[in-house]
């Protein structure tokens, strides 16, 4: 299985753009206001400087994944431990996911079917991609499926662009301090965070030829979208609406209005969303189930996807409401991100290049 830097651009791109668009804007400016996009602008730094962390770290040991040069680093039971964190963070996110996207779909299209069924259907889908193609499939999937997104969302906000007020993102720093901005950006920040997935991506990497930047450009492409749709979310709807919808991406949609013509465009965004859900569900039941499959040493991966699916399926399952999405959410954001994202890839990073000043020194 290999994949070509523009896959993982698109891969990285294509996972992360439809869940931060979809579900980061109204917490970002329920707290920073006026000023989310400011907020957003941080969060793109704060995404790239991961992304920077962990495909340099990814890049010391080419042709291993997280798993395997984990342990060659650190031994056998604590290469294994120090990645427990992570299968732990993929398969809660994994759930919240399939969850927040069979809520939403049987909120606004099919409100008489079981919210288990839609689950089935993306997560079999889901079974189906990964197991006949694995992550060439996905990358080739995404290749297609993320230039539909970003266009799309593009066209979108261009459609909207007669609904916006300048004036609704004014006074700058008027209404929120700079602390409130910095906390408003943690949120959208731990999802462009979530480039820590390149640990286990860049070991099928064909040619590592530009691959930081290509990962660099990917999340910011991300965050340059998140802060160009919370600007057109402000604008159309201020701050007093804006923090109080759910989904203010779909709603912002759903007021474009063109000469009483150009109207009713949400079920295109709709099915932009299952692109993007799809992939993400994909991606993580591949590197869950090929992950575990090198932690216990079993020479097909896909194997343990009979193991990774139910578990998803399961947690998706077991979330009872909105408030425990929330929590989900909250776990990701201070304790994910921390520890998968920025500590255990700096310990690795400085491990790794120990016992390469101690490999000069012998020599």
């Amino acid at each position: 299985m290999k994949l070509t830097g523009w896959q993982i651009f698109w891969i990285v791109a294509t996972v992360e753009v439809v869940m931060a668009i979809w579900l980061r804007i109204s917490p970002a400016v329920e707290i920073a206001k006026q000023d989310a996009w400011m907020s957003m602008l941080l969060s793109c730094v704060l995404g790239g400087a991961i992304t920077y962390l962990v495909v340099k770290v990814g890049m010391q040991h080419p042709g291993q994944s997280l798993t395997q040069f984990s342990q060659e680093l650190l031994g056998s039971w604590l290469g294994k431990i120090i990645t427990i964190p992570y299968f732990t963070a993929w398969f809660i996110l994994s759930g919240d996911v399939l969850r927040s996207f069979a809520d939403f779909i049987h909120l606004v299209l099919l409100d008489q079917t079981p919210v288990w069924v839609l689950m089935v259907m993306i997560l079999g889908a889901a079974i189906y991609l990964t197991s006949t193609s694995g992550i060439t499939g996905i990358g080739r999937f995404c290749e297609i499926a993320g230039p539909v997104t970003i266009i799309t969302l593009l066209v979108s906000l261009l459609l909207n662009i007669s609904n916006a007020k300048w004036r609704s993102l004014l006074p700058v720093m008027g209404d929120a301090s700079l602390k409130e901005i910095i906390s408003a950006s943690l949120a959208p920040s731990s999802f462009l965070g979530e480039s820590f997935m390149l640990l286990v991506l860049l070991s099928f990497l064909s040619n590592s030829k530009h691959i930081l930047k290509k990962t660099m450009a990917s999340v910011w492409m991300t965050g340059i979208m998140l802060i160009i749709t919370t600007i057109m979310v402000l604008m159309v709807f201020g701050t007093a609406v804006a923090q109080e919808l759910r989904f203010p991406y779909f709603m912002l949609v759903r007021s474009i209005n063109i000469l009483n013509f150009i109207q009713n465009l949400d079920i295109l965004v709709i099915f932009i969303w299952i692109f993007g859900v799809f992939a993400k569900i994909s991606l993580y039941l591949f590197m869950t189930s090929y992950e575990m499959g090198q932690w216990f040493r079993i020479k097909s991966w896909k194997r343990m996807m009979w193991f990774s699916a139910p578990v998803i399926f399961i947690i998706a399952l077991s979330i009872p409401n909105e408030a425990t999405i929330m929590l989900l959410q909250k776990f990701w954001e201070t304790i994910a991100i921390p520890v998968c994202a920025i500590a255990i890839p700096l310990c690795l990073w400085i491990v790794t290049s120990a016992k390469r000043k101690l490999v000069k020194t012998d020599q």
